[in-house]
């Protein structure tokens, strides 16, 4: 094997390969960090995920780290707004592996994708209203206009919300809108409340400061809910790419265990991939839990998570995003992520 440029510099030139992603639909990298192992036969992934810490942080620490290109493997990040049009994309055949939030799993559960691994729980997710427009309480929405993300974990935080109080969309007006342009609206006043994700929560509270209020996230709900984050394929790409999602796994749990004991480095990472300003992202590391391998692998094989993911379907039944309940092994296995920890303790 000839031998490997310095790490040092290898890290330069990922750190301006991440500085330079455009701020299209799209974002592209090909990191080269790392030791490859000479026997690993080269893989590229096309991975998607959203510009967010909760999204993006154990992919930028796997690419950073090296411990992709460790697995053989070349990944395309590519950047998207939400979990549902990263599965579409799956659908389409465009991409290959995603990191979705708890609202997505609406339809992995409806077939239209597999979890192979977990990423975390988000408590990244709130309700926030604005007081000029008499919103103080989560009664106070009944009519109100609110803008959400549908389809994502913003959504359902919102219908928990509403179901909390005995109402639900019929009793307000709920609009379409992207956790960016929920920040512009709410700040303009078309909008009364909002229901979206970090780090789109932080910059409405810094605009609106006395004016906003939180109305609920995910903590409100604890009790009821797990919200996990997790990773998926389409069921095809499941069968068919077995060793593939190992060698995936492999290097995301190893950043996993990285990013739990450095996430205010991971948090500058992260900003640097999808250019937002640095202290905005490291306000939200405490807006995830981010477990270690160790207790990924573990729950696995205990059944918790398999646990986790049905009342997580309840939740979706009750709250009428998903119709009736299904088997969750239909679109969850613990499969890859024992195979991927035990491999890496070898």
């Amino acid at each position: 094997m000839k031998k490997l440029l310095s790490i040092g510099l290898l890290a330069s030139l990922v750190m301006s390969t991440l500085a330079g992603c455009s701020q299209e639909t799209k974002t592209k990298t090909t990191p080269t960090t790392g030791n490859q192992s000479a026997s690993v036969e080269r893989i590229k992934m096309r991975v998607a995920y959203m510009p967010n810490m909760g999204s993006a942080s154990t992919m930028v620490t796997a690419i950073k780290m090296g411990y992709f290109n460790e697995e053989g493997i070349d990944v395309e990040p590519i950047k998207f707004a939400k979990g549902p049009e990263e599965i579409a994309a799956m659908g389409s055949g465009n991409i290959d592996v995603s990191q979705i939030g708890p609202g997505a799993h609406t339809l992995a559960a409806k077939g239209q994708a597999k979890i192979f691994t977990l990423d975390g729980t988000s408590i990244a997710d709130e309700v926030l209203g604005n007081k000029d427009k008499g919103v103080n309480t989560i009664a106070d929405l009944k009519g109100k206009t609110i803008g959400t993300s549908l389809g994502t974990s913003s959504e359902t935080i919102l219908n928990l919300a509403l179901a909390s109080v005995g109402m639900t969309q019929a009793d307000v007006k709920v609009v379409q809108v992207d956790p960016s342009a929920a920040v512009t609206a709410m700040v303009t006043g078309k909008i009364d409340a909002c229901a979206i994700w970090s780090p789109s929560t932080i910059t409405v509270k810094e605009k609106l400061g006395d004016k906003v209020v939180m109305l609920a996230n995910n903590n409100t709900f604890k009790d009821q809910i797990v919200f996990p984050s997790s990773w998926i394929c389409t069921n095809e790409y499941f069968n068919k790419n077995q060793d593939k999602l190992v060698r995936f796994t492999k290097a995301l749990l190893k950043a996993q265990d990285y990013k739990k004991a450095h996430i205010e480095e991971v948090a500058g990472w992260v900003a640097q991939l999808i250019e937002q300003d640095p202290e905005t992202i490291k306000k939200s590391t405490g807006e995830g839990d981010w477990p270690a391998s160790k207790l990924v692998y573990d729950m696995a094989k205990d059944g918790t998570l398999k646990k986790w993911y049905e009342n997580q379907q309840k939740s979706f039944v009750e709250t009428k995003a998903l119709d009736k309940a299904v088997d969750v092994s239909n679109y969850y296995s613990p499969d890859i992520i024992i195979k991927a920890y035990e491999a890496n303790q070898k």
